[in-house]
């Protein structure tokens, strides 16, 4: 998927937030399994973190903290997880994950209940307004 929405053939809900010289940062796609799931992905493909590039590695840092404050503006969070993890997309990518008050103060268990039991599941059409939300916090 991740190189789909590289490549355009995949547009997330509400399109790409950020597009920097080596990174892009949009919504997670349908279904979406929680308001505010972020992913930050290689322009390049790329399948692991040690085959990045040191401008790829320098950018990575700064997306990484600015998209975090700006989905932190946006929805609320209890706090922000940012993780690397599944084999079933071989391209490089980071989740940006927000816990909600309502959801465990611990990340596996915070996952797995995002997984099992969807409760902050949204549309289309809300990730998209999220997304709109946060890439216009990344502008200012």
């Amino acid at each position: 998927m991740a190189c789909n929405v590289v490549a355009g053939r995949l547009v997330p809900p509400g399109g790409i937030i950020y597009e920097g010289e080596h990174w892009l940062v949009s919504h997670q796609v349908s279904p979406v399994l929680l308001r505010g799931f972020l992913i930050i992905k290689t322009r390049r493909h790329c399948e692991h973190l040690a085959d990045l590039t040191d401008a790829e590695a320098a950018e990575f840092g700064p997306i990484l903290r600015d998209v975090s404050r700006a989905l932190s503006d946006v929805v609320s969070p209890a706090k922000v997880y940012s993780c690397s993890f599944g084999e079933q997309v071989t391209h490089i990518h980071f989740y940006v994950i927000p816990r909600y008050p309502d959801l465990p103060a611990s990340g596996l268990k915070t996952l797995d209940e995002i997984m099992r039991f969807k409760q902050h599941q949204c549309s289309d059409d809300e990730a998209a307004h999220i997304a709109a939300q946060v890439k216009a916090r990344l502008k200012r």
